[in-house]
């Protein structure tokens, strides 16, 4: 009886590190996307010429320009979302699984 509970914790323990594992390489490798493609957003935005605070208000003006008349094109900006979601409750659940339950242990 006893070795069947250790078991179960063991599995759940495993599952609990390779959620966690997943949901952090999903989340660095989303964040390595990112930093790729950051030198390029920056000079698209065109600091250097007009200035900082006219460029984020410039590039704000853009995204809700994109948002209202082409929505398709902010699909991969949703699926960033989607993907950080995925990776944030696959930590959860792994966090989850990996705590120690006291009903369990009474």
């Amino acid at each position: 009886m006893v070795e069947h509970t250790n078991s179960g914790r063991n599995r759940r323990a495993q599952a609990g590190i390779a959620l966690i594992t997943i949901g952090f390489l999903l989340m660095f490798a989303n964040v390595g996307v990112l930093a790729a493609g950051l030198p390029h957003f920056l000079e698209s935005l065109g600091i250097e010429a007009i200035g900082t605070p006219a460029a984020a208000a410039l590039a704000l003006l853009k995204f809700f320009r994109t948002l209202a008349f082409h929505p398709a094109a902010l699909l991969p900006f949703a699926c960033g979302i989607l993907v950080l979601f995925f990776a944030l409750a696959g930590i959860l659940s792994g966090l989850m699984l990996l705590r120690r339950r006291t009903v369990e242990n009474a």
